[in-house]
């Protein structure tokens, strides 16, 4: 990884790359390709703080909103090129009125102020994001980038998101400026997007094909969409719009039972119409609506799939999950070398000034004077005001490379966790596995399975907040 980021690097051409959308699931590989390719990334963000926490990969943040209103910072006349990808979730929670103005606003009205931001700027290439929703509910249809668009409320927020941009390249706003829009299917990736969300019901044998499980699904790989954006910023052959989907798109029943049979789990009963709408109101449509998409344009650039077949992506998913545990994963940028990084780990007693007060965390002994393979810990802390015992094993100790530690005694069934620390853009990137297991199997996941997620969530951001602060190498 370092070796890739230092050629880019030495050779110095990358480009001045504005991205919006970058804290989210797509944004954050996206911005460490970039990187990794010798660009320099701004990023737009309401919150710089959480931004700069959030994205693991070094950028400057320029704070702002863009579906309030044009930005105005010096720093945005030296862009060159745009990654685009800002947009309120559309799969959390029911849209009321004012939901689906966030939705629409957030695209929409974003992108046309994001160009209007960028007016006195040189701009080379603008890449924004659009969704397989543009062609709406298509039964059986095979659709390609010249199919006409749908009529539904997603269908009109994709149209009105792609119609600044080729507003702006009719009047050609910014010359010899080249557009590429994104038309993306349903991402998967292991710890995030589509996938987590259907993986609880699943992995526990009551997931089922949703209504009558006939609906096409268009889909693409984060790995596979994150080199597409790439792609498209550095390749001249790549304009207009173009659909982000695999080779392999899969009827909702298919996608059901192969997604249970890969996680070693029973298929559930189907969810009918009726329940789903009832359930989440206008916004079944995204789960409902049928979309059987191909991409001539991307064969006709010989874009290269990592995962170009549904097998795929579920072999490397059981490969996580096929145990019944649950994962969290996170990663945080730090702009400090890992020899300097790592030794602050090696020490125990760092633990407690990386977990939050409220657990009371205290080393209590280890059993060798320094860590290295086998060394056991005793940990003592409170859980929710409970006391608890925590003896953990480390099973793997690579300095300022990895370490891992196992669960021997405590509040889990299992609790695996893998640090990494690479060399990452002059710094380090730190990544953490956390692989676990509630007691009692699936009644203590439906009891307590979201509560402790929460919990996972909190005590990790935490640590990432302090870890920004920290002066590594002083310790």
């Amino acid at each position: 990884m370092s070796a890739s980021f230092q050629e880019g690097f030495e050779r110095n051409k990358g480009m001045k790359v504005l991205m919006t959308g970058a804290t989210g699931m797509v944004g954050r590989e996206v911005g460490k390709k970039l990187i990794l390719q010798g660009h320099e990334v701004y990023v737009i963000s309401r919150d710089s703080e959480k931004a700069k926490l959030d994205c693991p990969f070094p950028c400057q943040v320029i704070e702002g909103s863009l579906e309030k209103e044009a930005l105005r910072d010096s720093r945005l006349r030296d862009i060159q090129a745009v990654i685009h990808l800002a947009g309120e979730s559309i799969s959390e929670g029911r849209w009321s009125d004012e939901k689906k103005k966030r939705i629409y606003d957030s695209r929409a009205v974003g992108t046309k102020n994001l160009l209007e931001s960028l007016k006195e700027s040189r701009l080379q290439v603008f890449v924004s994001t659009s969704a397989s929703g543009f062609y709406g509910d298509r039964k059986e249809d095979l659709l390609n980038e010249d199919s006409v668009a749908g009529t539904d409320f997603l269908s009109h927020v994709c149209q009105d998101w792609e119609r600044p941009v080729w507003l702006a390249q009719s009047k050609n706003q910014f010359p010899n400026c080249r557009y590429v829009v994104l038309r993306t299917g349903v991402v998967f990736a292991p710890f995030a997007g589509a996938l987590k969300k259907m993986l609880p019901a699943f992995r526990h044998g009551v997931g089922g094909a949703l209504g009558d499980g006939e609906q096409w699904i268009s889909w693409i790989h984060l790995e596979d969409l994150s080199k597409l954006y790439l792609k498209a910023l550095e390749d001249s052959k790549m304009q207009g719009p173009i659909n982000a989907v695999s080779p392999e798109p899969v009827k909702n029943k298919d996608f059901s039972a192969r997604l249970a049979k890969a996680l070693g789990s029973k298929l559930g009963l189907k969810i009918p119409n009726f329940a789903i709408k009832a359930l989440y109101g206008e916004m079944a449509q995204v789960l409902l609506n049928s979309q059987r998409i191909e991409s001539p344009k991307l064969r006709a650039n010989n874009f290269q799939y990592q995962y170009s077949s549904l097998d795929q992506v579920l072999e490397q998913l059981s490969a996580f999950y096929k145990d019944g545990e649950e994962i969290f994963y996170a990663e945080q940028f730090i702009p400090q070398m890992k020899n300097k990084v790592f030794p602050f780990f090696a020490d125990a007693k760092n633990l407690e000034k990386i977990t939050p007060p409220i657990l009371g965390f205290q080393v209590l002994n280890t059993s060798t004077p320094e860590i290295q393979s086998g060394t056991l810990i005793n940990y003592r802390l409170k859980v929710h005001g409970l006391p608890m015992h925590w003896r953990t094993e480390i099973l793997d100790w690579n300095p300022d490379s990895k370490f891992v530690d196992n669960q021997l005694k405590g509040p889990y069934r299992k609790w695996h966790h893998t640090h990494e620390f690479s060399d990452f853009a002059g710094g380090t990137l730190m990544t953490d596995l956390v692989r676990y297991k509630l007691p009692l199997g699936l009644p203590g996941w439906i009891a307590a399975g979201a509560f402790v997620a929460k919990d996972v969530q909190q005590i990790f951001s935490f640590r990432k907040k302090i870890c920004s602060q920290i002066k590594f190498g002083q310790f």
